[in-house]
């Protein structure tokens, strides 16, 4: 496929690790034992939801660890999903590639479907012991977290357009979002001390694996953009691109959806706290009542994704006014951090800040 040679390359990257996927998930998920847990953490606690707030102060020990790792549970059950999501488009869009294009650029988009189900597996055997751990089902927590659907709107609006347009250009642009978005936990999670040490190993795996499909996501994003030729298709995919990263965070967020608050609000309710008291920590802690500012490891976090947005923005072929509006739409949902420094578009500050 012209312009995606690139893949090429990340193949090779792939190929020299292929043979360490069962060693570096399967095995190692494998390994996890819940007995071990005593006082480890699968998130760093400050990541934990309602950390620091009055609830969270009230709670016992044991709460603490257990919201903690239903946390992970909850963050890693999603992750699962949404990269399920993507392999439905990556096969598609491997399809189309072997079609149309070049066979060794449909073969990397099919490696990657094998890695992420490698992912999926050795996340899923490991959230499966935690709850069991806790006697409880998946089902369970599944059905404390209504967000999951969202995996499925992704795939059915890709798709619907991928036929409607011919191709997947689409996808591929508004993919890098995703794959930042989960960097940026794992930056986040891979350095602190107090995580268990089998799942502090596999998220360092997971992160390896995700700096090349971010690459991967980024520079084929950037192509796809290129190749849609109508200026006004392409104006309107920055638009929708822009309104889409803005929806994706961690920690509180002003655009937290009625889906990621139940989700939430329910999973609280398996830690043993009453609905309406739920309810209402969820309300005090996602309008930042007690803590204007996240705590840092969250907010470095957040930092990073919107750097990282602006980046990518940066090196998108349009117009300078569209890189201006997306940017400006991006932080309209980041407002409680700096603006990213931009030496090269410093003017564009004030006109942000005046949002």
């Amino acid at each position: 496929m012209e312009g995606f040679e690139f893949t090429y390359r990340l193949k090779e990257v792939s190929d020299r690790f292929v043979d360490q996927l069962g060693e570096h998930f399967y095995l190692l998920a494998d390994r996890f034992d819940p007995a071990t847990l005593q006082q480890h953490t699968l998130f760093p606690q400050e990541m934990t939801w309602y950390y620091g707030e009055p609830l969270w102060q009230r709670l016992s020990n044991e709460q603490k660890l257990m919201l903690n790792r239903l946390c992970f549970c909850q963050s890693y059950l999603s992750t699962g999903v949404a990269e399920i999501a993507v392999n439905v488009l990556n096969m598609q869009s491997a399809l189309n590639t072997i079609l149309r294009g070049s066979p060794e650029v449909a073969l990397y988009m099919a490696r990657e479907v094998v890695e992420e189900m490698a992912h999926v597996q050795a996340f899923l055997k490991v959230i499966e012991r935690v709850l069991n751990f806790y006697g409880l089902t998946f089902d369970d927590l599944r059905n404390a977290n209504p967000s999951l659907r969202l995996a499925k709107t992704y795939v059915n609006g890709h798709t619907i357009l991928g036929w409607l347009r011919g191709d997947l250009y689409y996808y591929y642009f508004t993919r890098f979002a995703l794959n930042v978005n989960q960097k940026t936990v794992e930056r986040s999670i891979i350095d602190e001390q107090e995580v268990h040490p089998v799942v502090q190993a596999l998220l360092k795996n997971h992160a390896t694996d995700e700096a090349r499909h971010m690459q991967m996501s980024r520079a084929t994003g950037i192509e796809a953009l290129r190749q849609m030729k109508n200026p006004v298709v392409r104006v309107l995919a920055c638009l929708g691109y822009a309104r889409f990263a803005a929806s994706i965070f961690i920690g509180r967020h002003r655009r937290d959806s009625r889906l990621t608050r139940e989700t939430r609000i329910r999973t609280l309710e398996l830690v043993g706290i009453d609905r309406k008291t739920a309810v209402q920590a969820y309300e005090q802690w996602k309008n930042r009542w007690n803590q204007p500012e996240d705590p840092a490891l969250v907010r470095a976090g957040r930092q990073y994704f919107l750097r990282c947005n602006f980046d990518y923005i940066d090196d998108l072929p349009v117009a300078p006014w569209v890189k201006k509006r997306m940017k400006k739409t991006i932080f309209s949902a980041y407002a409680d951090l700096p603006l990213p420094e931009a030496p090269a578009d410093t003017a564009m500050k004030p006109a942000l800040r005046g949002h």
